[in-house]
């Protein structure tokens, strides 16, 4: 009876430290704001040259944002075909960060000669599409 009363407290201890440590997860999210350019995860993870033509963007399976200092971030609430989209163009993202996650409220493509840039994809217009549903 002592043993399998002593597997039941440490088997809530532990889910008690998994949950502890997964609510300290989702609250160290940070509100960014990050300028850079899209491109093929595979490429700028292998650190070798990607090249910006339909055949290469149809077969990289993901994408992401890279900093202009190298740093770069995964978009996983950003569908594959937005991310295609602005393959290899300036971007401009509002969003929450988590470890290498960036998860994306706003994409803004970055005009060049001081144009302004342009909203292109907006979490909060997913969110009323899908309430007019």
């Amino acid at each position: 009876m002592k043993t399998r009363s002593a597997s039941r407290v440490m088997s809530i201890a532990f889910f008690s430290l998994m949950l502890t440590l997964a609510m300290t997860q989702v609250a160290a999210a940070e509100s960014v704001k990050l300028e850079g350019e899209i491109r093929g995860a595979k490429c700028t993870h292998f650190q070798t040259e990607c090249f910006n033509d339909d055949n290469h963007i149809a077969l990289e399976p993901d994408f992401v944002l890279v900093l202009p200092n190298g740093d770069y971030y995964f978009m996983p609430n950003l569908a594959r075909a937005v991310k295609a989209r602005h393959a290899y163009k300036k971007v401009r993202i509002h969003g929450d960060l988590r470890n290498q996650e960036l998860w994306v409220d706003k994409l803004m493509d970055v005009e060049p000669k001081g144009r302004r840039s342009k909203t292109t994809w907006d979490w909060s217009d997913q969110d009323e599409f899908w309430e007019s549903r």
